[in-house]
């Protein structure tokens, strides 16, 4: 279960595979779309899952280690799997979107064969109409074999038509994006506004004004909403205690954190581990 659909389960769309163990050459695990006004922020770090998707509407932001992109309304994205993956929609402009999932050899040697390996962002590149009826080929089957027949093909078609917009791929860099970057590299402190303004020289008015127009969000809100998912993640995948957690994120007290995480989960950082641990 992903973060989407474990925080709102009725904003999006989620289909799974049938059962099998037999995933290779190629396997579409998870599938669907996500509606408009979703909240989105999903955390996959060296991600066992590739993932394709294409923004119906809204924006948002995507970091593939550490190389950052901004995304809108006709773009499409591709995140590999073995990648530190952070994608995000900007909360006044929340995605829309269709998306797949998927892992094995096949798609790996097609995205290499045609060029589009390394490429995270096609910007203005449609692929709506044969991303759905990829998603429609994989509603369509039951039977493991023939789901991973079928779909092979619709994707070989998908990557057929991505290899076309490869020039279109794009990376951004502005300062907006290099403070994010620096974010995310000292995530685990205690990054205070006045060491940004006085790394990247400029004030404190203008990184706050400058960074909400790019990301829909300031500063400071953005560190507390990342170290809250990375919280989620700990919770459920480790034995560290709350105060624990709380100081290795650099939260000035386990009751900061605890109202932090409340604010944005809607529940206690303890309440949140009991009752999703119990699910894994």
């Amino acid at each position: 279960m992903n973060l989407v659909e474990l925080l709102y389960p009725k904003t999006a769309e989620i289909c799974r595979a049938p059962d099998t163990e037999d995933k290779y050459p190629f396997f579409i695990s998870l599938y669907g779309r996500t509606f408009e006004n979703t909240p989105c922020y999903q955390i996959r770090m060296k991600s066992g899952v590739s993932c394709l998707q294409y923004v119906i509407s809204g924006s948002g932001v995507i970091i593939s280690d550490k190389a950052v992109y901004k995304v809108e309304s006709g773009d499409t994205f591709m995140l590999l799997e073995g990648k530190n993956q952070i994608y995000y929609s900007n909360p006044d402009n929340k995605f829309a979107r269709l998306w797949i999932n998927f892992n094995g050899e096949l798609s790996k040697t097609l995205l290499d064969i045609y060029g589009i390996s390394d490429i995270t962002v096609f910007k203005n590149t449609d692929c709506s109409a044969i991303l759905s009826k990829l998603l429609d080929t994989c509603k369509k089957y039951s039977d493991p074999k023939e789901y991973k027949k079928e779909t092979a093909k619709v994707f070989f078609e998908l990557v057929q038509f991505l290899s076309e917009f490869k020039d279109r791929s794009l990376m951004i860099d502005s300062k907006e994006d290099e403070i994010r970057k620096y974010i995310d590299l000292h995530i685990m402190e205690n990054i205070k506004l006045d060491d940004l303004a006085e790394k990247f020289h400029f004030s404190k008015e203008h990184i706050v004004r400058s960074f909400k127009k790019s990301y829909g969000i300031t500063p400071h809100r953005y560190v507390i909403e990342s170290k809250i998912r990375i919280a989620m993640i700990m919770l459920i995948n480790t034995n560290n205690s709350i105060e624990e957690i709380s100081t290795s994120l650099g939260f000035s007290d386990p009751h900061h954190f605890s109202a932090s995480f409340n604010s944005l989960v809607k529940m206690r950082p303890s309440a949140y581990r009991k009752e999703h641990k119990k699910e894994m």
